[in-house]
């Protein structure tokens, strides 16, 4: 069975070796830069610096080097090119020097001396220490680096996406980009356990930075119409033991603490933290719902709700880095997730007829638990040549995860003096679950620069993955006092994916005007198996998806890029599923197998400017989106047992959508004591349901977010954070608009190594989650206000061989981060 449902990978792996092995063209002579660092004013020699070479083109690091103690350096191999050399180190002003030539007829360059002039970072009474920026800028993407970011402290990655420039998050943790949720979530470039644990399980303090890719190329994963994430974590590069200590508190009962150590000695790099955390969170809302079912009176429901969550995770990883031989490394990594949530709801309902006078009510109560226990293993490879950029690069990955959990309802039927309906017992439901998921992955990536300027990618990748969620529901019988199984709601699904994908990127550049053109094959099977209801589906399908890159440079400080490429959402396991969910009397659900994958068409154009203390993009883009898939609820008559109507949701693939917008960004330093950064949004998004018999909708919306820094004396930082997002529209609806402000202060102690941080989430408790939706014979206002106005304290220590760090942090202030300095 399973050879007639997954076609063997080897047609791919056929496919791949014919990319790997496309002509590469002859590697050209080799050749070296060289110098001697000198302080301007002693004429003394200026070890220890980093000497960076830059390229001509794009200003990406293509080598690099630490000077020796006596001012010495010497940049090898160095292919044919234009090149610019940039020298960095604590107490100096950095100096680039630009276009720099190697040619055949002059391979080796002799830089002589280059003077280094002392430079003085202090004004009166505020210090000020170099710093990476919280936002830096490339055409492809945007990097928001989460060190730099005091509204984080203590949260979690929920708390980080708050902030990230194009990035919009709701009440249930959701994460949405430029209107869109159908996104990619990558953990260092990779799939991987964490990504879809939930953003609000993976901390804050891990993270390093995130990047921003709204419209990515050929190499990435196709999945999530909206682009990827890529969350980058924290890795220590420091000789020795070196680590972080750190714990938090929050108003309410919120707890965390984490500790992280890094032991590096010679080729072997020992790593490992852990990370505990307890969130309570609490929440209201409320729901009112207009009835007007065709031939009958108009009717109305009203529903007040509140609920509480409790979360607490150990989380535990540890691994190793080992340099194989001078261009050979392996990594190899261990997590382990242990956690728990305990959960209690109260919704009360109320029925009304036409006049408005109360029917009848009802309450419904909640409680229910659950615990996790996650492992994951990962294994990387890489291979690097003397050929600078030429890289080979394979990865694989294993992850399961076993999910035990219950839950225990009790409903009453009320009359509208509160007294118990005759005709309705007390109702009281038991559900035992246990969810599994497995998942694992192989690939492998090569790049090969050919000539100056040109360069090849190709690569493979296979997953597969699995989820079975297994449900088994009782009910108590009043006449025995036992509790029986109840058919309807017992649910047993099993959900398995494979995908293989090949992929292959050219570029080159013709003097200011560069390409990229690719193209990646995906082949997808899907069986989904009710087992409960005993029935089974397959979907299986082959798509291309291209992509193509235009970049022209007026100067290094000014360029623009057009670009295009292809992406497909494919539903989850839960839409897929067919089961009724009848938990709720009132709001049922259910799963569409036939659904098909999303698929959208992206386009954008991007400009990008740098001055001395500042940098600007502004972007056009557009999407037009296939076969969206959206939930669509509809009123349905009264059921068995149940005299009041039903709101009944499902998935559809519901026609065609677009959305078309502006995006501007900007950072600055506007004096050495304020840092500015801002991100604004504005695009018009439009569904078209009609094909399903749905109205179309659409809406212009609208986001912003600034932030802004504040360098004081004594070592202290003061953070402001505004974020805003105005109403946007649904299939059926629109989600109203979102105002949140965050106050934050860290000050430093213990001689550096150690910050007392003071966090308001939610300054002034604006955070609210509304909607309406409407349908052919419903009208619908929801509410939902979570407890969001929290006060955090923490506190943080640093031991080891903290003169290197802050060294290197320093140099990182200097460094861009773009696409050619990561490794995916």
């Amino acid at each position: 069975m399973t050879s007639e449902i997954f076609p063997s990978p080897m047609k791919y792996l056929l496919l791949l070796l014919s990319i790997i092995t496309f002509p590469v063209g002859t590697v050209l002579a080799q050749g070296k830069i060289s110098g001697k660092l000198q302080d301007l004013t002693t004429k003394q020699p200026v070890g220890y610096a980093t000497a960076a070479l830059l390229s001509g083109r794009d200003s990406s690091i293509v080598n690099s080097a630490l000077v020796e103690g006596d001012g010495s350096f010497v940049l090898t191999p160095v292919a044919e090119g234009r090149y610019h050399l940039k020298i960095s180190f604590v107490g100096y002003a950095t100096r680039v020097m630009p276009n720099i030539q190697v040619t055949s007829a002059n391979p080796n360059v002799d830089l002589g001396v280059i003077g280094l002039r002392s430079a003085s970072t202090q004004l009166k009474a505020v210090e000020v220490v170099g710093q990476r920026e919280q936002v830096e800028y490339a055409l492809d993407r945007r990097v928001y680096n989460v060190g730099q970011d005091l509204s984080t402290v203590g949260g979690t990655a929920v708390d980080v996406m708050q902030n990230v420039p194009s990035v919009t998050v709701d009440q249930d943790g959701t994460v949405s980009m430029r209107g869109t949720s159908n996104i990619t979530i990558l953990i260092d470039g990779k799939p991987s356990a964490l990504s879809g644990l939930g953003l609000d399980q993976i901390p804050a303090s891990t993270i390093e930075r995130v990047e921003v890719i709204t419209n990515p190329s050929s190499k990435f994963d196709p999945s999530g119409t909206g682009g990827v994430l890529n969350i980058i974590l924290k890795k220590e590069k420091q000789r020795g033991l070196n680590g972080v200590v750190s714990a938090n508190a929050g108003m309410g009962n919120r707890y965390n603490t984490s500790v992280n150590l890094n032991y590096r000695l010679g080729k072997l790099n020992l790593f490992t933290n852990y990370d505990f955390r307890q969130d309570y969170r609490k929440g209201t809302g409320n729901v009112f719902r207009t009835n007007r079912p065709e031939g009958e009176a108009v009717t109305f429901q009203r529903q007040n709700s509140r609920n509480s969550n409790l979360n607490r995770n150990h989380n535990i990883r540890f691994g190793a880095d080992y340099q194989l031989t001078e261009f050979q490394s392996l990594t190899g990594s261990v997590l382990y997730r242990n956690g728990m949530r305990e959960n209690e709801g109260q919704t009360f309902y109320e029925f009304l007829n036409r006049e408005g006078t109360l029917d009848s009510t009802s309450t419904r109560q909640s409680l229910g638990s659950e615990t996790r226990d996650l492992w994951e293993y990962s294994l990387s490879y890489r291979k690097t040549f003397t050929q600078p950029g030429r890289e080979l690069t394979a990865d694989a990955v294993f992850n399961q995860e076993r999910e035990p959990g219950q839950d225990a309802f009790s409903q009453r039927f009320l009359y509208p003096d509160g007294t118990p309906s005759l005709y309705q017992p007390t109702l009281l439901q038991r559900n035992q679950a246990l969810e599994r998921e497995r998942e694992f992955s192989l690939q492998a990536d090569y790049v090969q620069p050919i000539g100056e300027k040109g360069k090849w990618e190709a690569g493979y990748r296979s997953t597969f993955e699995r989820s079975d969620v297994d449900v088994q529901a009782s009910d108590l019988n009043p006449e025995t006092g036992r509790y029986e199984n109840n058919v309807g709601r017992t649910n047993h699904f099993v959900y398995d994916e494979w995908v293989h994908a090949v992929y292959g990127n050219y570029g080159n550049a013709i003097q200011k005007f560069s390409y990229q053109l690719g193209a990646r094959l995906e082949q997808t099977n899907i069986i989904t198996n009710q087992i409960t209801q005993a029935r089974r589906n397959t979907r299986d399908y082959l798509n291309l998806f291209p992509s193509l890159f235009l970049t022209y440079e007026f100067s290094e400080e000014q360029k623009v890029q057009t670009s295009y490429s292809r992406r497909i959402d494919r539903p989850g396991s839960r839409q897929l599923n067919p089961f009724l969910d009848i938990s709720d009397l009132y709001n049922q659900r259910q799963g569409n197998p036939n659904l098909n994958p999303e698929f959208i068409n992206s386009y954008e154009v991007n400009y990008l400017h740098f001055w001395k203390h500042a940098t600007a993009t502004a972007g056009v883009f557009y999407r037009q989106m296939n076969d969206v898939v959206q939930s669509v609820r509809q009123l349905l008559p009264a059921g068995e047992g149940n005299d009041r109507q039903i709101t009944y949701t499902t998935f559809q693939n519901i026609g065609q959508g677009s959305s078309y917008g502006i995006e501007l960004t900007g950072s600055a330093t506007l004096t050495p004591w304020w840092r500015l950064n801002v991100n604004a949004s504005g695009f018009r998004y439009t569904i078209d349901g009609s094909e399903q018999g749905l109205q179309s909708n659409s809406r212009l919306s609208w986001t912003s977010r600034l932030n802004s820094s504040f360098t004081l004396p004594h070592k202290t930082e003061v953070q402001l954070a505004v974020n805003y997002r105005s109403p946007t529209a649904t299939v059926q609806g629109e989600r109203s608009s979102f105002f949140m402000t965050s106050l934050s202060a860290r000050k430093e102690i213990l001689k550096g190594k150690g910050n007392v941080i003071l966090r308001v989430q939610d300054l002034f408790n604006t955070m609210r989650f509304n909607s309406t939706s409407f349908g052919n014979e419903f009208e619908e206002v929801a509410r939902y206000k979570p407890q969001s106005q929290i006060v955090y304290v923490g506190f943080s220590y640093r031991f080891g061989n903290t003169a290197q760090k802050k060294e290197r942090e320093e140099r990182d202030a200097e460094t861009p981060t773009g696409p050619e300095t990561e490794q995916y």
